[in-house]
Parts: C-alpha cells; sequence; structure tokens
C-alpha cells in the first residue's frame, strides 16, 4: 500500500506531499492541476515502472527535483525512498536495486482507455532456462493500450502476454473453467441498474471487417449488438470488467503452478471514475466496483483494499456517503494558490452534502449554485442590490426591473431563489409606481 508521496520541484507544484488513507483516497480538481500526473507518480512509486512506459521529466531549468514516497510491502513494514533526477543520463536515481516491496496486485485504470497492471507472482518472479540455467526475465509490469485490451498484449519477441477482452471472452466462455462466469458476474455488478439491468453477454457472431473471429455480443433491449458497437461508456466498464478478471484469474494461475498463496492486498489507481457515464451510473460505479474487488480478497482471506481516484463528478462523492470511512478514507482537493502560481494540495474533511448540488458548492468543487453562468450573475446582482452594495452591479444589472428580467430568462419559476427575491422586488416595484 502507498502511504506516504512527497514532490519537489516537480509538476505544478515546488512541494506537495500527500498522506494517503489505508482503503479510499478520491482526488478532486481542477483540469490542468495535476491529478493525472499523482496517479502516474502513485503509480511509479508502488512498481518502480512508468505507466504506458512515459517517464516524468522535470520542466526545462529546474533544478533538484525529487520523487519521496512510503510503502508498507508483504511483510507490513514501512519502506521509504527517494530519487533524484539526474539530467545527465534522463533518469531517475539512485538506480532501483533488487525488487520492489510486494505490495500486492496492481491496477490502474488509465484516462487514455489503456490500462497498467503488476503482479507479484507474474512480474517479480525470475525463472531459469532449463538448458543454460540463467534467468529468463520477466516484464517489469503489463502495459495495455486501449487496442490491446481488446486485441492482445504481446512482448518483445511478438508472444502474447495476454490475448485480449475479444478472444479471451469466447475462450472463457467455452473452457467453461469458471473465468467466463466470474466475468458475467462482475459485469452484472458493475451495470448501471445493478443486478435489476445487468449487461448481460450475448451469443458470438461474424462482424463484417472482422474477417473469421467470433465477436462478442451484448444483450440490449433492443437487441444483441457487438462489442465494437457498445456506447464509449460501456466499453470502459466492459474493459475495467476484463481487466480485474484477466489479472485476477492469471494471477491465481501462477499461484497455483507455484503453490504460493494469491494476493492479499490490491491496490486500484482510477482516473476519472465517471468518464464517458451517465449520471445514473455516476452515482453507482465506484462502490459497485470498490465491492467487486473486496470479494476478490475475500476468496484469498485477504483484507487490504486500496483505492486512489480521481474525478470531477459531484455524483460520485454523493455515491460514497453511505459507505464513507472516516478512519480509512480520505478526500483531497487541488488548487491554486492565492497567487495562481503554484498548486496546492488540500485534505478535505468529510462531510455529507446530501446531492449532487450539495456537492458541487462543497469544498471539493468550490462553486456557486448549480445554475448556469448567467444565472448565477443575476442571482449575485441580485444579492448585491438587496443588500444596497449598488456600486458594484453590472451596466446592464443596475436596477430591479433588469435584474427581474435577468432572473426570469434564466430560473425556472420554481427556482427556490424565488421567495428570496420576489418581496424585494414587489415592493421595488410599488415604491417606483
Amino acid at each position: 500500500m502507498l502511504e506516504t508521496l512527497t514532490i519537489r520541484n516537480l509538476g505544478p507544484s515546488p512541494e506537495m506531499k500527500l498522506y494517503f488513507a489505508q482503503r479510499l483516497n478520491l482526488i478532486t480538481g481542477d483540469n490542468g492541476l495535476g491529478k493525472t500526473f499523482l496517479l502516474d507518480l502513485s503509480w511509479w512509486s508502488l512498481t518502480r515502472t512508468w505507466a504506458d512506459d512515459k517517464m516524468i521529466h522535470p520542466g526545462f531549468g529546474v533544478q533538484d527535483s525529487s520523487i519521496e514516497y512510503s510503502v508498507q510491502g508483504k511483510t507490513g513494514q514501512n519502506q521509504q525512498h527517494t530519487y533524484s533526477y539526474s539530467k545527465e543520463d534522463e533518469s531517475w536515481s539512485p538506480a532501483p536495486k533488487g525488487k520492489p516491496p510486494i505490495t500486492g496486485l496492481i491496477l490502474y485504470a488509465r484516462l487514455d482507455g489503456g490500462f497498467s497492471v503488476k503482479d507479484p507472482e507474474r512480474n517479480y518472479w525470475r525463472d531459469k532456462d532449463e538448458v543454460t540455467q540463467k534467468p529468463i526475465p520477466r516484464p517489469e509490469s503489463f502495459q495495455f493500450s486501449k487496442k490491446d485490451i481488446w486485441e492482445g498484449l504481446k512482448d518483445n519477441s511478438d508472444k502474447f502476454l495476454c490475448r485480449g477482452l475479444v478472444e479471451d471472452w469466447e475462450t472463457w466462455r467455452l473452457k467453461g473453467n469458471g473465468a467466463f462466469e466470474m466475468l458475467k458476474e462482475v459485469l452484472k455488478h458493475l451495470s448501471p441498474g445493478g443486478r435489476d439491468l445487468p449487461i448481460t453477454p450475448g451469443t458470438s457472431t461474424r462482424v463484417p471487417g472482422h474477417g473469421l473471429q467470433d465477436i462478442p455480443t451484448l444483450v440490449m433491449p433492443y437487441g444483441e449488438v457487438p462489442i465494437h458497437h457498445a456506447s464509449a461508456g460501456v466499453r470502459r466498464i466492459i474493459s475495467l470488467a476484463y481487466l480485474i478478471v484477466w489479472a485476477w484469474t492469471e494471477h491465481k494461475i501462477e499461484v497455483g503452478n507455484r503453490g504460493s498463496e494469491p494476493s492479499k492486498k490490491i491496490v486500484l489507481l482510477w482516473d476519472e471514475i465517471e468518464a464517458h457515464l451517465h449520471p445514473q451510473w455516476q452515482r453507482t460505479i465506484l462502490p459497485a466496483v470498490v465491492q467487486v474487488l473486496q470479494r476478490l480478497l475475500k476468496e484469498a482471506d485477504g483484507t487490504d483494499l486500496q483505492v486512489i481516484a480521481t474525478t470531477h463528478a459531484p455524483l460520485v462523492l454523493a455515491s460514497m456517503e453511505p459507505h464513507w470511512q472516516e478512519d480509512t478514507d480520505s478526500l483531497f482537493n487541488l488548487e491554486l494558490s492565492e497567487d495562481g502560481k503554484q498548486v496546492e494540495v488540500e485534505e478535505i474533511i468529510w462531510a455529507k452534502f446530501g446531492d449532487a448540488s450539495g456537492w458541487l458548492t462543497s469544498p471539493a468543487f468550490d462553486m456557486g449554485p448549480g445554475n448556469s453562468p448567467e444565472a448565477e450573475t443575476a442571482m449575485k446582482a441580485a444579492d448585491d442590490l438587496m443588500a444596497g452594495e449598488t456600486e458594484d452591479l453590472p451596466g446592464d444589472l443596475n436596477d430591479a426591473e433588469s435584474i427581474h428580467k435577468a432572473l426570469q430568462n434564466t430560473l425556472d419559476g420554481a427556482d427556490p431563489y424565488w421567495p428570496m427575491w420576489l418581496p424585494f422586488y414587489r415592493q421595488q416595484t410599488k415604491t417606483t409606481r
């Protein structure tokens, strides 16, 4: 598990430190403030590899950049590491020696549709060649592009490391080894309607443009649809469900081959939970994924699940209100400093805001009412006029009549602002008459 992460002279801040909670860590903040940047660094801290093989470099002219982190490995002991960037070697040093601490099965759902996976059984072991007895290197991690998830991942010698969603879907179904049943159960659990409206696999079929390959389908209310033709949101969740089942299934196969024990820890890094998802899905997906991963750990007699995820969605935060655990969960927000020159991270004290509108105005998003900018401007002008603060009123909203017309154009008749404004407006109208 990742416990702390400190960065100096790197990214959007001269120094930033996060103390991660044991179970759930949610990160909010405006675009461009470094949420994905923190996930990439978290992945590197846990695995000593770069997600999608894209190393993070300090900016031009930056001196003395460093990454410091602490992790809890298999033994339960805290291990601290510090790396500095060498401009001469264009790398982070000192070079890691030995195996990184075994922090469990680590999954990273990237925003580009790709995934990164680190398996303590398949990426740490070094087998020996039967003839030469020399170590046979294994990949340090599995780096899936969006295409690789569907079509398969190969190593440098063009051998398959993973057959991909399309082929495994059908192979698992035909083998009847339990993987397909697990996939169906995970899809059902992650569906926007849950068990009442599940994502259900249909029959496989030939699709023009895909040769002789059988393509899986999904059962929709209007018929079966090839998975390639599913919506972006459905494809993303299908990919996540497949990746979870593939990683866990392959991990257990390797565990069985070696006579070892399944991982008792899972770490999930997840960038923009809500990407492509309808609001109905946004308010169910995070609790559902947490429950799915906890079930896998329970199967392995494990107890430790850590999630580090980013979101822009008030509904995602609202969805966790019944499930939040103050002693194991944390909420962070990235925001610009008062001078607007650097990014600061703030750990927000968790509170229930009830619904998406409440969360919009919470410290996690710092927005005004959930209305249009024009409505917000009109209400601000109305507030100022009612308070007698008329010196800063906009030129086109400088009296009760103009403000009233603006409110009529931007608010519906049942908006809760009307009871505050109408008595004042009627009094003003009565006075001017």
